[in-house]
């Protein structure tokens, strides 16, 4: 093969090792980020709960109406249940284990696959109105600011995300982000339960173990004005703070302080009484380890596709374009180097055609 001939392979193929990089870089990967269609994640929460004993509060026995340091476990399951272009119908189910109570509760997400953030439902799916915020992950290579918003179920309410800085978990660098909620329960399965008002005489009981502040505002005066039954407004308060991976936005480690408290109106103000249910837990060990090795085939797997195989791939081409630039150097500083005669003009005798 000729020098000019092995320079022209030479140079295509390193061309086509470029466009592979680049299709590499800036198609498969950003596509390799989405959420993918078989998405299933199981995660195991452990901690204490508090909750209200309906019996002993209706009877009068307000010094035992709360139940506390009872163990608690949390089983929760995230799965897309259907795929929709750049959309994902996502399902979001826990069950918290108070003793031997079961608190089942479910919701169910339209999220944008690659930010993971609410979006438009798919035509008849039902979902959470949680457009534009946060609710059951994070994207890849999550920004480390204030930007992010969470939508909470229980209030069905739209927060702030806070980012408090960097951990490790795992062995791997995590963002940390501070979510903190507080606002009138909505959600209908969480009130269902719970009781519309309470007896005058029962609140009255109540206002002795009270906070300083709640028993300024319940005066005898203030209760004698309430109405009978005196009427309950519910507030859900949450602290979550979540350890999500840099890379990959996988919570490796989550804790959660989650509170219902009934509240009452005097004089305009919501009155906290009493915390119907307190539930303090975090991710178990073993699911933290676990996740955080999911995390890392995940990362290994997004740094081979979006750096290595990119650079590879470029550096080949570079290579093969070095050594067609020398060739054609060399075949230039050697004229003595016969030129390759053209198959087209060549005459049977040898000689050049006029």
């Amino acid at each position: 093969m000729s020098v000019r001939r092995s320079s022209i392979v030479l140079t295509t193929i390193a061309a086509v090792l470029l466009a592979l990089a680049a299709v590499l870089r800036f198609v498969v990967a950003p596509d390799a980020t989405e959420l993918p269609g078989d998405a299933d994640q199981t995660v195991h929460y452990a901690g204490r709960a508090t909750v209200l004993d309906g019996k002993a509060l209706q009877s009068g026995d307000t010094a035992h109406a709360l139940r506390s340091g009872i163990p608690l476990t949390v089983d929760r399951r995230v799965k897309v249940t259907s795929t929709h272009g750049g959309t994902a119908v996502l399902e979001d189910t826990m069950t918290a284990h108070v003793g031997k109570q079961s608190l089942p509760s479910s919701q169910t997400y339209a999220i944008d696959r690659k930010t993971r953030k609410g979006t438009s439902p798919p035509a008849s799916v039902s979902v959470e109105p949680s457009r534009g915020a946060l609710s059951a992950a994070f994207p890849p290579d999550a920004a480390r600011n204030d930007s992010y918003t969470y939508y909470d179920p229980t209030t069905r309410s739209i927060v702030p995300v806070r980012y408090t800085g960097s951990a490790q978990r795992e062995g791997r660098t995590v963002n940390v982000y501070r979510i903190t909620v507080s606002a009138p329960v909505k959600d209908t399965a969480v009130l269902a339960p719970l009781p519309s008002g309470l007896p005058r005489k029962l609140v009255t009981a109540l206002v002795p173990g009270l906070g300083a502040a709640a028993r300024a505002r319940l005066t005898p005066a203030a209760l004698s004005a309430l109405p009978d039954p005196v009427p309950l407004v519910y507030s859900g308060r949450s602290n979550l703070v979540a350890y999500i991976d840099r890379q990959t936005g996988i919570a490796i480690d989550q804790t959660v302080d989650r509170q219902i408290v009934a509240t009452v109106a005097v004089g305009g103000r919501a009155t906290p009484l009493l915390p119907v249910s307190a539930l303090r837990f975090r991710i178990t060990p073993g699911s933290a380890a676990e996740l955080g090795d999911k995390a890392a085939s995940a990362g290994l797997a997004l740094t081979l596709l979006t750096v290595a195989a990119p650079l590879a791939l470029t550096a080949v081409a570079v290579a093969l374009l070095l050594i067609a630039w020398l060739l054609q150097r060399r075949r230039q500083r050697d004229p003595s180097r016969p030129v390759d005669p053209s198959p087209a003009t060549a005459t049977p005798g040898g000689g050049i055609a006029a």
